[in-house]
């Protein structure tokens, strides 16, 4: 059964199929052949990058694999809102998005949130709202009291994977899952996106 096509997705596939956009897939940038250069983009206040008011990421992931999917949302894996490579986009559902925006941020999340805080360019308090966590996360942050060390996932068992994927599917929040089987929330957050992904890869290589 075919995608709906929504009015944003046949706006970008036609200045995409008339040769006006070009976009990169690679760089998450998009090329204006009327223009001759990579349109600079503008920053919404969630801190998404937009182009004639069309978020890039949505550019990006349309470019790629066609309309997104109703019901579904692009999220990014690595929490860097302005990271639109498509290698780091991936759809998830608005009830999936939503988890994990209120779960604990990455360490590139945090490094991304010192970078702008030292840019003098947004707030303590302006960073807690738009990533949906407490000022004094923040305020650790930025500080350098916490996210100090980047993590892996590389030693996580896929029996352990399976718990966390499965448990989320049934709808238990990122702090239950960390309560149930011992971890930290960043882990099982990490694991819940790099689960999404794998899936999200999978179906891409299905439908080619």
């Amino acid at each position: 059964m075919p995608n709906l096509c929504t009015m944003s997705d046949c706006y970008i596939q036609n200045k995409i199929r008339t040769g006006e956009w070009i976009p990169s897939l690679d760089t998450g940038e998009v090329y204006s052949n009327t223009k001759k250069g990579f349109l600079k983009p503008t920053i919404n206040h969630h801190g998404y990058k937009l182009v004639s008011r069309l978020s890039v990421s949505h550019i990006i992931w349309v470019a790629a694999n066609g309309p997104v999917p109703y019901g579904m949302q692009i999220d990014h894996i690595n929490g860097n809102k302005q990271d639109n490579r498509l290698c780091n986009l991936h759809l998830v559902t608005a009830s999936e998005n939503q988890i994990l925006t209120r779960g604990v941020l990455t360490f590139a999340q945090a490094q991304y949130i010192r970078k702008r805080y030292a840019e003098c360019n947004i707030t303590q308090r302006g960073l807690a709202k738009e990533y949906h966590v407490s000022p004094d996360v923040i305020r650790r942050i930025v500080n350098n009291k916490t996210y100090l060390k980047e993590f892996t996932t590389d030693e996580i068992p896929k029996e352990t994977r399976d718990r966390i994927l499965d448990s989320y599917r049934k709808g238990r929040s990122i702090n239950s899952i960390r309560n149930l089987l011992g971890l930290q929330q960043a882990v099982v957050r990490q694991i819940i996106n790099e689960e999404l992904r794998k899936e999200a890869e999978a179906k891409q290589e299905e439908n080619q």
